[in-house]
Order: C-alpha cells, then structure tokens, then sequence
C-alpha cells in the first residue's frame, strides 16, 4: 500500500514540474558544458563591470575624470610599461591602462546602444511585415533589399559625412545600417511560425492579432534574434572603432578605443604597445562575444537538446 502511494506522489510531483524551468535547466547545462562558451561569457561580463564601474563609481577604480583624457603636447613620445603605468604610455604622456579602462566602457555602451536599436527597430518591422503581407510586407521588403544593396560601410560613412563627426552620429549612421538584417532574419522567422498549427487554433479561438504577436511569435522569434545579437556585439566594435580610428569621430580627447590606437600609430615603430594594446583590448572583446554567441547557438539547436 506505501509503495503504492509513493508511486502516486511520485507521478503527481512529475506533473507538477514546471516544463519552463526544466528548458531552462537544460540550457544552462547546454551553455556551460561549452568551456569556451563559458570563458566568453566571463570575459565579456569583465567588460561590462568595467563599464559600470567607469559609468557609476570611476573612483573605486583609480579613474577621475571617465570623460576625456588628459594629454601633454610637450611630452609626446610614449614610455615603455613600468612600476607607475603597468601597460605603458601612448602620445602626450597618457596612461595606456587608464586610458583603456576609460575607453571600454564608451565601446561597450555605443556598441550595445547601435546593435539593441538596429535589433529593435528591425525586430518590429520584420514582425508586422512577415504577420500581415501583403502591401506591407512588399514596402518593406523593399526598403530592405535597397539597404542591402549598398555596403554597409560605405553607406554609413556617407551618412557621417553629410550629418557631421560625432560618435553621436557614428552610432546613428551604424543603426541605420544594421537593421535590416533583423528585419529580414524576423520576418523569416515569423512567416515559419505564423504557419504552426497552434498559431492557427489561436486565430480559430479569436485571438487578436496584437495578442498573437505578442504572446505567441515572439517568444519564438527572440531566441534567434538573441544569438544573432551577441553575434553583433564583435563585428559593430570593430566597425565602431575603425571608422573612430580613421577619423570619423570629433579631434577631442574623447577615451575611445579606435581613437586611442590612432593617437599611437605615428609611434609605432619605437612604441608598438601603443598600438598593439588597444587593438588587443578590442580584438579580445569581439572575439569573447563570438565565443559567447556560439554557446548561445548550441543552447537553441533542436539537436543538443534531444540529448
């Protein structure tokens, strides 16, 4: 009699189990079974705090003024790393190191603000184009194909040159690039979702076609559209800091990577840390959020999770 009833308990707590925390358990399990996907993750969070810290509390880290750096005309030539600056200096006497822990978190934010926006923007327009069709869809679609059949690059530098320098305007010109690839990876998704059959008992029910987006599409549209974000966050910093770094961006001592590397490019022959540093630090924050990405693709392949 006891085992019968603890077979009954047993089979009524297994129906109680939330199935959505279950799918998160096995994502977790998916994602940090990936040790490079784990050391990424690490990483780009070492990024982060550095730009909340720099953002919000500057002093708790030897930083005083986050907004600008502090050059010497009279004392150009950089020094190689010692006791008093760890990683060297750059042009006019600046700290390599506090000019990169500066310059990170203006990287970090520009490229986060650029690649959410253009993921948002497209994100709507390729939900309402894939649900309704028709006029629409085809309008769309068609101020997407001509974004698309433009460089990237070259459109947003002409875009730079006619509204001005400014990383203000850098970003704007970047997120009018970028989101047509949400656009068109959205509407792709939402046109294979909108045709499942718990979407049409959905419509059967009289569910509002608000309700439906809402509730129903893009739950499934997002988890894709997260991958391809993180994804993003390694091509935008390297975009970002090129056209920085090729002078697209204001002659102040603004602390931005791109800008930082260019201040040591006259010096690189008798101080290559000046150059090499801040592309390091650029090159390890695309790379940790690729390796991020990866793991975040292997968290929504069908395949890992049938094991």
């Amino acid at each position: 009699m006891s085992k019968e009833l603890g077979l009954i308990g047993r089979r009524n707590y297994l129906l109680k189990r939330n199935p959505r925390l279950d799918e998160l358990k096995i994502s977790f399990k998916i994602f940090f079974s990936n040790p490079t996907a784990v050391a990424g993750l690490v990483i780009t969070l070492l990024y982060f705090i550095d730009t909340f810290l720099v953002q919000f509390f500057p002093w708790a880290i030897g930083i005083h003024d986050p907004n600008q750096y502090i050059i010497n005309p009279y004392n150009p030539v950089p020094t190689p790393p010692s006791p008093q600056h760890p990683l060297g200096t750059t042009y006019g006497g600046i700290d390599l190191l506090d000019a990169i822990l500066k310059s990170i978190r203006v990287d970090v934010e520009y490229t986060l603000l650029i690649v959410l926006s253009g993921a948002l923007i497209g994100l709507v327009l390729g939900l309402v184009s894939g649900f309704f069709g028709g006029i629409m869809d085809e309008i769309l679609m068609r101020i997407t194909d001509i974004f698309f059949s433009i460089p990237y690059l070259v459109l947003a530098i002409a875009i730079i040159f006619v509204l001005g320098r400014s990383l203000d305007i850098v970003a704007l010109s970047l997120i009018i690039v970028w989101w047509p690839l949400y656009a068109r990876y959205a509407r792709g998704q939402t046109l294979s979702i909108k045709q499942m059959t718990f979407i049409e008992a959905a419509k059967a029910a009289g569910t509002r076609d608000f309700w439906i987006m809402f509730r129903h599409i893009i739950p499934n549209v997002l988890p894709p559209i997260f991958v391809q974000i993180s994804l993003d966050l390694g091509v935008v910093v390297g975009v970002f800091s090129t056209l920085t770094f090729i002078g697209f961006s204001p002659t102040a001592n603004i602390p931005e990577l791109g800008y930082l590397t260019s201040l040591g490019l006259n010096f690189v022959s008798i101080a290559p840390w000046a150059v090499i540093i801040p592309g390091l630090v650029i090159t390890i924050f695309a790379l940790a959020v690729n390796l991020m990405g990866d793991g975040l693709r292997d968290v929504i392949d069908p395949r890992r999770r049938s094991v």
